[in-house]
C-alpha cells in the first residue's frame, strides 16, 4: 500500500500523504486535487460540494445510535507553499513532490514537503475512509488558496455547515492546541524608476545559502531577510562610494522568510568598493544569529550592464531596504510572543519599475495599521504607490472551551501525553470561518512539521500518527 513511506502505526493517513504528494497543487492550482477528493467521495457514496473556488465540502453521516449529535467539521487547505533549492530541478506545475524518508523524518528531494497543509488534508481523507470508527455527522471542508490569503475560506458558501465544533488541521507543533492566531494583510509597494544608459563596470551581489522560514511562526527566530541583510550590504557600500542600481531581486512568496537575493550596481568608484569586498563580506557573515543561516554565502563579481536606475530612485530603494523588519512589538502578557510583525518578502526589478511585497501581522486590528500606516507613509516620500489586499481577521477562542478540553482528554488517552492551549503569531482559516458560522467554537491541531515554507521542511512521521490516533479517539463515543 504504501511506497515511500514505512515503519508507520496506521498506514491509510499515510497512504493518503503519498496520493496527494503525486499531484501538483499550488496554490491557485488547486483543481487536480479538488478533482481527487471528489472522485474519493463518489466512490464512497459521501455527499459532496464543489465550488467555483476549488473548495471542497464533504459529508459523511454519524454511525448508527449517534444521528442525533451536533456535527464535528474538520478542516485543512489542500494548497502548499512551492519553494525550491537553486540547483533542484523540479516543475511545481507538472511533478509530484519526491518524498524520502530518513527514520522518523520525512522531507523532499530539494522542495517544500507539502506537510503544510497536506498532513491535515491526508488525515481527513483517512477518517472519511474509515467505516470502522464510531463518529458523530463529519463535515470535511477543504479549502483551496489559503497560502496567498486565505482566499478560499474566505468565499466559501457556509450555510452549507451545521457543525458547532470545528478541529482545524493546519498546526505545525504536536503537543499544543491552538486556541488563537494573527490577522494578516499584504501590501504591494511599486516604484517608478528612470533607466539611464551604462558604460562603467558592474559588480553582481548574490546572497545565498540562508535558511528563510514561515513569515509568521518563524519570524522571532532571528533568520536573516535575505532583502534586509543586502539593504545592509548596499547601505554599507553607498558609504564607501555612490552607485546606481541596475536591478534587484530576490523572494518569491509573502508568507516565507526569503532565502536568496541578487543586486546588480555600478559605482561611482569602482576601486574603492573593490578595496573593500572583504570588509563587505565579513560585515554580512557576521550577521547569523540563527544557526539554520550558517551556511549564508555572499559572493561578489565585476560584469556589465547596459542601464542603471537613477541615484535618486536608488536612494529610494535604499530606504524601502532599511524599514523595520520581523518583530516590530512583543505581546505584553503571557505568551510572549510577536504582537506585530512584518516581512519584506519580495522585490522584483521591472522595465521601468520596482514592486515590493510585503505582509504584516498582528492579533490586533490596530497593529496592522500601525504597519500598514508606516508602510504608506514611506510610499508616499518616495513617491511610490501602493495597494493593501488578501486582509483577514484574528481569532481567539477560550482556553477552558469544552472543545479545547475534550482534546486535551482525547490526545492524553491516545498518547499517554499532555497538551496546552497557546496562541500562534501566523495566520489560520479559524477567524474567517468562525466570523461565518454563528456560534462555531474551534481549534489547531497539528503534527510536528519543521522549517515550513522551505526547501528544508520536514515532518515527524511518529507525530503525524498520534494526531490521526488522538482524532480517531476524539470522534468515538
Amino acid at each position: 500500500m504504501l511506497k515511500a513511506i514505512t515503519g508507520v502505526k496506521n498506514e491509510k493517513p499515510f497512504y493518503y500523504f503519498e496520493e496527494i504528494s503525486k499531484i501538483p497543487r499550488a496554490s491557485g492550482n488547486e483543481k487536480a486535487v479538488a478533482n481527487y477528493i471528489v472522485n474519493f467521495a463518489k466512490e464512497r457514496g459521501l455527499e459532496y460540494y464543489i465550488d467555483d473556488d476549488n473548495n471542497v465540502f464533504v459529508v459523511k453521516n454519524a454511525t448508527q445510535g449517534r444521528e442525533n449529535e451536533i456535527p464535528v467539521m474538520l478542516q485543512a487547505h489542500t494548497d502548499m507553499v512551492c519553494e525550491k533549492n537553486v540547483a533542484t530541478n523540479h516543475n511545481f506545475d507538472t511533478d509530484p513532490i519526491k518524498l524520502i524518508q530518513e527514520e522518523n523524518i520525512l522531507r523532499a528531494n530539494g522542495t517544500t514537503l507539502g506537510a503544510d497543509d497536506g498532513f491535515g488534508v491526508a488525515i481527513m481523507l483517512a477518517i472519511l475512509d474509515d467505516n470502522s470508527l464510531s463518529h458523530p455527522k463529519i463535515e470535511c471542508l477543504f479549502t483551496s488558496s489559503e497560502e496567498i490569503g486565505l482566499v478560499g475560506a474566505g468565499k466559501f458558501d457556509y450555510s452549507r455547515v451545521e457543525s458547532k465544533q470545528m478541529i482545524n488541521l493546519d498546526s505545525a507543533e504536536e503537543n499544543t492546541v491552538i486556541i488563537g492566531c494573527c490577522g494578516g494583510v499584504r501590501t504591494e509597494m511599486t516604484l517608478q524608476v528612470k533607466k539611464e544608459k551604462n558604460d562603467k563596470p558592474a559588480y553582481k551581489i548574490t546572497i545565498g545559502g540562508l535558511c528563510g522560514g514561515h513569515s509568521g511562526e518563524d519570524i522571532d527566530k532571528k533568520r536573516l531577510n535575505a532583502h534586509i541583510l543586502m539593504g545592509k550590504i548596499l547601505s554599507m557600500i553607498n558609504q564607501i562610494t555612490k552607485f546606481n542600481l541596475s536591478y534587484i531581486s530576490g523572494g518569491d512568496k509573502d508568507n516565507a522568510i526569503p532565502r536568496e537575493c541578487e543586486a546588480l550596481i555600478v559605482p561611482i568608484n569602482s576601486e574603492k568598493l573593490e578595496n573593500e569586498f572583504d570588509k563587505i563580506k565579513e560585515m554580512a557573515l557576521t550577521s547569523v544569529f540563527a544557526k539554520e543561516d550558517e551556511n549564508l554565502s555572499v559572493t561578489i563579481e565585476k560584469t556589465d550592464t547596459s542601464a542603471v536606475v537613477s541615484l535618486e530612485d536608488t536612494e529610494k530603494v535604499l530606504k524601502i531596504l532599511s524599514l523595520p523588519n520581523a518583530v516590530l512589538k512583543y505581546r505584553e502578557v503571557a505568551p510572549v510572543l510577536p504582537s506585530i510583525s512584518r516581512n519584506l518578502a519580495r522585490i522584483r526589478t521591472k522595465e521601468k519599475e520596482i514592486k515590493i511585497g510585503f505582509s504584516s501581522r498582528s492579533y490586533t486590528e490596530a497593529g496592522l495599521d500601525y504597519s500598514t500606516r508606516e508602510l504608506e507613509a514611506l510610499a508616499d516620500k518616495i513617491g511610490a504607490s501602493y495597494y493593501h489586499h488578501e486582509k483577514y481577521p484574528s481569532w481567539q477562542d477560550e482556553a477552558d472551551s469544552p472543545l479545547v478540553t475534550k482534546w486535551q482528554r482525547a490526545y492524553e488517552i491516545a498518547t499517554g501525553r499532555k497538551t496546552e492551549p497557546t496562541l500562534i503569531h501566523a495566520g489560520l482559516e479559524c477567524g474567517i470561518i468562525t466570523s461565518r458560522v454563528k456560534g462555531l467554537s474551534a481549534i489547531s491541531v497539528g503534527a510536528n512539521v519543521h522549517d515550513l515554507h522551505t526547501p528544508c521542511e520536514t515532518m515527524e512521521i511518529d507525530s503525524m500518527d498520534r494526531i490521526y490516533e488522538t482524532l480517531c479517539t476524539f470522534l468515538k463515543k
